[in-house]
């Protein structure tokens, strides 16, 4: 029996090529900006490919919604081990919410054979980890969050998922297919794309579909306004014998109010 799984994979800034973002308005421009997959979404992928590796009988789909900036972003996920990708063209001037690109995803896949739904817990530049559990509630599927680790029995059509909580504790739930997880890092190693694999994703096309804007999208979430955080204060170097120092920091906690 035959196995599909389909991993959400989102194209983030990549800021460590030590370029600067540039804001206009509620949007960053795209120009000359280095892009690279999202973290936790690759910890995802690896999560889908080893169930392939499993089993052959898997097939594993890469998806991303957005504007041209992520099909190398899809390629990459190919050239990793993805059987296909799928590029949800979304021409946003303004920083795309959470709930559009849900509303664009679910769309897509209602009507399609996806058993298993994977993407990353949370994203690294919103850092809202709230785009999984949408799609899972726009498609009213079971849903996990925040996986470490997942036990698939295809006898029975279940999943096993282990999810970390607070304090270092751990969730264990077991749900039907068709289901969601999004994916927290930890628990897999993404691995490096393959001389094979990376021959065959530049020769593989990419499906685009136009995807619009969604008519399920309410405006109920979205971004008013960019910024970049304040510029930290610089330190302050206490210099003197370490007595002097003592007493110097003992008195600059008292100014702050640090002391009861």
């Amino acid at each position: 029996m035959a196995f599909s799984i389909l991993v959400c994979i989102k194209a983030v800034p990549d800021m460590s090529s030590g370029q600067k973002l540039v804001v206009d308005g509620n949007r960053i421009v795209q120009a000359d900006i280095a892009w690279c997959m999202n973290s936790y979404d690759a910890c995802a992928l690896e999560a889908a490919l080893a169930i392939k590796d499993a089993d052959p009988r898997v097939t594993v789909d890469a998806i991303s919604a957005g504007t041209e900036v992520v099909r190398p972003v899809i390629r990459r996920a190919m050239a990793m081990g993805a059987d296909a990708g799928i590029h949800l063209l979304l021409e946003a001037d303004e920083c795309m919410s959470s709930e559009t690109v849900a509303a664009t995803i679910a769309h897509y896949t209602e009507g399609k054979s996806y058993d298993l739904i994977l993407a990353g817990a949370i994203s690294e530049d919103l850092m809202q980890g709230i785009t999984g559990p949408m799609i899972a509630a726009e498609l009213d599927r079971p849903c996990a969050a925040a996986a470490m680790a997942i036990d698939l029995d295809f006898s029975s059509r279940s999943i096993d998922v282990s999810c970390e909580m607070e304090g270092g504790m751990s969730e264990r739930i077991r749900m039907a297919l068709p289901a969601l997880v999004t994916v927290q890092t930890g628990g897999w190693q993404p691995r490096y794309p393959t001389l094979s694999n990376t021959l065959r994703s530049r020769k593989q096309p990419i499906q685009r579909v136009e995807a619009g804007m969604p008519e399920a999208c309410s405006g109920a979430i979205r971004t008013i306004g960019l910024a970049p955080p304040p510029p930290v204060s610089a330190c302050r170097i206490i210099e003197g014998t370490p007595a002097e120092k003592a007493d110097r920091l003992l008195s600059l906690f008292s100014e702050k109010g640090w002391l009861r």
